[in-house]
């Protein structure tokens, strides 16, 4: 009897033994996250960086790709109204038919090109990201779910993720369609899918790579990347309400 109890206490410390070493292995992208040079030291290995990032940590934080994007006709006519009187390639969209400007939520994926940090929380069956924009809040699933039947249309939409190696591969649907894709103007449709693969390449660096796909906005799927710097400890996610100055009685703005 006290030979098996001593098994079964071995077998049980092996079991646990593993299930720890799988925990301590889950790739780690907690932290306070923003844009490149918001920190106000530089990230670890940041000076050996090479092409593609150094690309990435130049890219305007309303773009999420320096190329052309493959538009459909009747977006790109709805493009070059957003960017009518616009002269800068890379200035945001006109204020006055911007969703954002004009009160709506920026959403996926256009939230990852705004001015405001974001927080990562990461638990066993779920991953969140805490925007500081308009306290935002997404829920990646991690319990291997998949996407339900009849979920309605959302600013954050559905998503769901799993881990290949040290990426965390994301795919969302059901995004709602009032948004703009980025800050530039393009539009996109409640058919987007946004995949993501978001891996820490260090310490002090989280990189997102980007696929949409789009048919009927776009004549093939394209790609864009997003680069963010590791926040100094103790940094927090504050509170900021978008619009706050304009939801006074009397102030209110509504997008046509």
């Amino acid at each position: 009897m006290r030979r098996l109890l001593m098994l079964l206490c071995l077998i049980a410390g092996v079991v646990l033994g593993f299930v720890d070493l799988a925990i301590s292995q889950t790739p780690d992208l907690s932290g306070v996250w923003d844009r490149p040079g918001a920190a106000k030291e530089s990230p670890t290995g940041a000076g050996n960086a090479g092409d593609a990032e150094r690309n990435a940590r130049r890219m305007p934080r309303q773009a999420f790709t320096l190329e052309e994007v493959p538009m459909q006709p009747w977006a790109r006519e709805k493009y070059a109204q957003a960017r009518d009187g616009v002269e800068d390639q890379y200035e945001s969209g006109k204020d006055e038919i911007d969703p954002t400007y004009n009160c709506f939520p920026p959403g996926i994926p256009r939230i990852f090109t705004g001015i405001r940090p974001f927080e990562i929380h990461q638990l066993p069956k779920v991953i969140l990201m805490l925007f500081e924009s308009d306290h935002w809040v997404r829920r990646i699933h991690m319990d291997g779910r998949g996407h339900p039947d009849g979920y309605p249309i959302t600013w954050m939409g559905h998503s769901i993720g799993k881990w290949e190696g040290d990426t965390l591969a994301v795919d969302t649907v059901n995004l709602d369609d009032r948004s703009w894709l980025d800050g530039l103007g393009h539009p996109m449709s409640d058919a987007l899918r946004v995949e993501e693969r978001i891996r820490r390449p260090n310490h002090s660096t989280l990189e997102i790579n980007f696929r949409f796909d789009d048919p009927r906005t776009y004549t093939r799927p394209w790609t864009g990347r997003k680069v963010f710097d590791l926040m100094p400890p103790g940094y927090e996610v504050l509170e900021d309400v978008v619009c706050s100055e304009y939801l006074e009685i009397g102030h209110r703005r509504s997008l046509e």
